[in-house]
């Protein structure tokens, strides 16, 4: 008997992972609770007299990045031993990744959403809002995958909490607001193209301009979304070899 195709396999996995996710309303309550925080933090630091929000704009992108990687962090290495017992029935690795993907993205634009709509309440950011979602939203994607890639070669949760900061912290040491981009090395010029905080800001800066570059606006989103697809792929290599490294 041939097993469930990849769509069906996807959809049944989605369901369950949400079924699983409303099961523990109060982890999901957290989760979506720390983004309306996080915006209201930063109207205590910003305000609207403020010319200059570039700062502010790094801050969202950042904080998209890190909900993703958190809420993903803990979601493969957890049930590891379910999804070794349903590969040898058939398990497609794609469709698993996908299913996750898929239940994750969707707290991730609800995120993004108390994020920015915290933001806003207080004062309006320059640029158009839909956007300034969208980037935010895919930067959250993007942090998903990497979320995911350090579940799929962790050997314990806590060892894939723990490798959060690792992830998160790059995204700052590898940007202009480290060090003036005129000192940057050719490493850090190369490291910086591959942080996704990095493109996610670069949209939010483009729509503060005079006069937007929608072409650097469109790189962006296609930089994140190849971003997005090499982690998926390079989770799904872990997963069918297995290696646990951290």
């Amino acid at each position: 008997m041939n097993p469930p195709s990849f769509t069906h396999q996807r959809q049944i996995l989605a369901a369950r992972y949400q079924a699983s996710m409303l099961g523990d309303l109060g982890t999901v309550a957290l989760l979506l609770l720390q983004a309306p925080f996080i915006g209201w933090l930063c109207t205590l630091v910003w305000s609207p007299d403020d010319t200059q929000l570039y700062s502010l704009y790094f801050v969202l992108s950042l904080a998209a990045v890190w909900f993703g990687c958190i809420n993903a962090c803990r979601e493969i290495v957890k049930e590891r031993a379910i999804v070794e017992r349903e590969r040898l029935l058939g398990l497609s690795m794609s469709a698993y990744i996908c299913s996750q993907f898929q239940v994750l993205s969707l707290i991730a634009l609800l995120q993004v959403l108390f994020l920015q709509l915290a933001v806003e309440w207080s004062f309006s950011l320059n640029g158009a809002f839909l956007i300034q979602t969208l980037v935010l939203w895919m930067a959250s994607i993007t942090g998903i995958g990497l979320g995911l890639f350090v579940s799929a070669i962790a050997k314990s949760q806590e060892r894939a909490v723990g490798a959060i900061p690792l992830l998160i912290l790059p995204q700052i040491l590898f940007s202009e607001f480290a060090t003036s981009r005129e000192q940057f090395t050719d490493v850090v010029l190369i490291v910086e193209k591959v942080m996704p905080v990095r493109w996610c800001y670069e949209v939010f800066k483009q729509l503060a301009a005079v006069e937007t570059e929608w072409g650097g606006v469109f790189l962006s989103f296609l930089v994140l979304a190849i971003i997005s697809g090499v982690l998926g792929v390079l989770t799904r290599l872990a997963l069918v070899s297995q290696r646990e490294v951290l």
